[in-house]
């Protein structure tokens, strides 16, 4: 996983889900991976493709405040700053992990790169001790390729392997919902 700048994107503090799911028509079926790195930390990485013009794709990830319309995790996101490149974003949610729920609370210094790149990473350090990620995207046939990366070391001392299945659900969880997204906003 390369990690370069401060990475970021609307959907970052649904930094933990799942696997591999298909939607029907929405093209590849969603790939997550988590491995525990040497310090300890998570690192995911996601991906999918999906027939929709990276514009759109990009208007999802960008859609800070209206993230908690389509992303079931998110309960607030709210710019706190802007500037050319660059969104300070503070986001609540919850992270869930099967019948346990678990308050987050990030704030994501954003980076927006040629509308190709969304690095973040929280600057607050209260939910995780690091989280840092990004999404990236790519031209794919017709389509857009998703890839999404994080590395995360939440606070607290949850099991290992709890934390990892609760990361994957978490993640596949997000990417199905910005997908879904994405194609409902490609459709119109």
């Amino acid at each position: 996983m390369h990690l370069c700048q401060p990475r970021g994107v609307a959907a970052l503090i649904v930094a933990v889900s799942t696997l591999t799911a298909p939607l029907t028509g929405a093209g590849t079926p969603i790939s997550v991976e988590v491995e525990r790195a040497a310090d300890h930390a998570y690192v995911v990485d996601a991906a999918f493709n999906l027939d929709a013009p990276s514009h759109i794709v990009w208007e999802v990830l960008t859609d800070y405040e209206g993230i908690g319309k389509f992303v079931s995790s998110i309960r607030q996101s709210t710019v706190i700053e802007r500037e050319p490149g660059r969104v300070l974003l503070e986001q609540h949610g919850v992270g869930r992990a099967w019948i346990f729920s678990m308050p987050m609370h990030v704030v994501l210094d954003v980076r927006e790169h040629d509308q190709r790149l969304l690095a973040f990473r929280d600057t607050v350090g209260k939910s995780f001790t690091f989280y840092e990620g990004a999404w990236e995207l790519a031209s794919a046939g017709t389509g857009t390729r998703v890839t999404y990366h994080l590395k995360a070391a939440p606070t607290g001392g949850q099991p290992a392997a709890l934390t990892r299945a609760a990361m994957r659900g978490n993640v596949k969880r997000l990417l199905e919902e910005v997908r879904t997204e994405i194609l409902a906003r490609a459709a119109r």
